[in-house]
């Protein structure tokens, strides 16, 4: 026992392997679905991937990030070469944009962490700036450069046009070296629509009109013949059915009444409920499609999209800082969705006008000008998941019959059509952006079914409302279930720098990669064997108490 309790050893020593870590980045951003020959650059690049994973050592591991609008991790360090072929050989490329700064980022940054690590980046471009001497980049694009993509796809349809009436302008770009002779395609549900033939020169980029659209449903425009990158042959867009905004307007001013009565007779498809302040409660909500507010701002802010003229400074939601007597427009921006074609602003007299503080959800898009300052004058953003629009002048100041006051009638014309939920344009998103719903009824948890482009089913269990879909990653039309509602969207690559698919130069700035290498560690070891003695002493126990018992025993005898 007291040898044990001294915990003698033997001294040995120890040899081992230090594995390499490695980091494999694969873009799987759309422009890796170009044909080089007869595979895609995403081929080629799991190909590479594959070697890769076939030369590593017994000690080495590996860690797989893709790349497309973010970067996502898909396994920890592993040695396991059949799990990591499996991941490599289960991944597929999407119809998304790729943001490489991000990918890189978060790959050069675990890579920092690592002692003995490298990074292969597989991908068809560049990095803009100079790599570590660890980071190896492998630039897949090969000759390929025949691509002609659409890049816009765009629906007028708004409040005052039939289904004949409406048109559709698709945005054509050559991204090839040579002249291009392409056929356009429109379809509405299934049905051929009439054919275009449309030619462009290398960098030329046309719109093209699609007339004759006579009823709701599905648009589909197609190029042919096929090029190298088919993903931007195609586009989408919804054409909805013509259906009554239904707007509840809480005002007490008889003239501001009257002069929105000059929309509605305008449109037959906007229908104004006008009540007091003194009659609205929350619960008319419900019943209408959106709100507009005349100097007034209830205490709860209501569950719609909601325009707010001229609100009173003590309301809870939006904070105005001063009155104001006396601005002109000075500064908007006419690209903006609500101030689509509005030029000429600045001859408009605005005669009394209030300060608009703006915040995390609310950003001005019209700025004024008074004799003081400069100032936010109307605000717009999304506040508790619902489109919201704040103007800091009344509407009744300005006679909309007048032709001089036309820029006030375009606008609020544009800030209803964004405000209507039923608006096409609230159905039609980039590939891998997020798509906002509101789901009716949709207070508790309950599942919903999402159908993607490819017909993959995908279960999601919602609560409460709005419901933000992320899985958009492949162009095409989704259709999402909830009971019996059904909301159907669309998605588009519509980008540029996707579809522009020619190789770029190898960069000469970049450091020679030099590859991480695996090494022998010598450890000397401790061999204890007090557990050997411990045993002994166990047996000499055991032998001496058998001894014991068989003296005793013959002692008896």
């Amino acid at each position: 026992l007291i040898f044990f309790l001294a915990r003698p050893y033997l001294p040995s020593l120890a040899r081992g392997v230090i594995g390499k870590d490695i980091i494999l980045l694969i873009d799987t951003s759309a422009s890796m679905q170009t044909l080089e020959g007869n595979r895609t650059r995403f081929q080629l690049a799991q190909e590479e991937a594959l070697k890769l994973v076939d030369g590593m050592g017994v000690s080495d591991r590996m860690q797989i990030i893709t790349m497309h609008t973010r970067p996502h991790i898909l396994n920890d360090f592993s040695g396991n070469k059949d799990e990591l072929r499996r991941l490599i050989r289960e991944l597929e490329p999407i119809d998304t944009g790729n943001n490489m700064n991000e990918a890189l980022s978060l790959a050069i940054s675990l890579l920092r962490h690592l002692g003995n690590g490298e990074l292969h980046v597989l991908t068809d471009t560049e990095p803009l700036h100079p790599i570590d001497s660890n980071v190896r980049f492998a630039n897949l694009a090969g000759s390929s450069a025949n691509n002609v993509a659409i890049t816009g796809l765009n629906v007028y349809q708004d409040m005052f046009k039939g289904y004949g009436e409406r048109e559709a302008y698709v945005t054509l770009e050559n991204f090839s070296d040579d002249s291009k002779t392409v056929l356009l395609k429109p379809y509405l549900n299934q049905e051929q629509m009439q054919e275009q033939v449309v030619e462009l020169i290398p960098g030329e980029d046309k719109t093209v009109r699609i007339q004759d659209i006579r009823g709701p449903g599905l648009l589909r425009v197609e190029l042919s013949p096929s090029d190298a990158l088919g993903t931007d042959n195609r586009a989408y867009a919804v054409i909805k059915h013509i259906k009554t905004l239904r707007t509840l307007v809480v005002a007490e001013e008889q003239l501001f009444v009257e002069e929105i009565r000059k929309i509605e007779n305008a449109s037959e498809q906007i229908e104004f409920t006008v009540i007091p302040p003194s009659s609205y409660t929350p619960d008319v909500v419900k019943n209408y499609d959106m709100m507009i507010f005349h100097n007034y701002v209830p205490q709860e802010y209501p569950d719609t999209n909601a325009l707010f003229i001229f609100p009173p400074k003590d309301n809870k939601f939006f904070h105005v800082k001063d009155w104001v007597r006396g601005a002109t427009f000075i500064d908007w921006d006419s690209s903006n969705p609500l101030l689509r074609h509005l030029d000429y602003m600045e001859d408009l007299w605005i005669y009394k006008a209030i300060h608009l503080e703006p915040n995390g959800e609310l950003k001005p898009f019209i700025m004024a000008a008074s004799v003081e300052n400069d100032f936010p004058l109307a605000l717009a953003g999304i506040v508790h998941g619902k489109r919201a629009v704040v103007l800091g002048f009344d509407v009744a100041d300005f006679n909309l019959s007048k032709a001089k006051n036309m820029p006030i009638l375009i606008m609020l014309l544009n800030i209803i059509q964004w405000l209507n939920p039923h608006g096409a344009g609230a159905y039609q998103i980039k590939t891998g952006e997020p798509f906002i719903v509101d789901l009716k009824d949709q207070q508790e948890t309950k599942e919903v079914i999402l159908v993607t482009p490819k017909g993959k089913t995908v279960k999601i269990n919602a609560t409460g409302s709005p419901l933000t879909i992320m899985d958009t990653h492949n162009a095409g039309e989704y259709v999402l279930k909830s009971g019996k509602d059904e909301v159907r969207f669309v998605a588009n690559l519509f980008d540029e720098e996707e579809s522009n698919i020619r190789p770029t130069s190898q960069r000469k700035d970049n450091m020679e990669f030099k590859e991480a290498a695996t090494s022998i560690y010598v450890k000397e070891k401790r061999m204890e064997f007090g557990r050997y003695i411990l045993a002994l002493v166990a047996l000499l126990l055991l032998a001496e108490w058998i001894l014991y018992c068989l003296r005793t025993r013959s002692t008896v005898t």
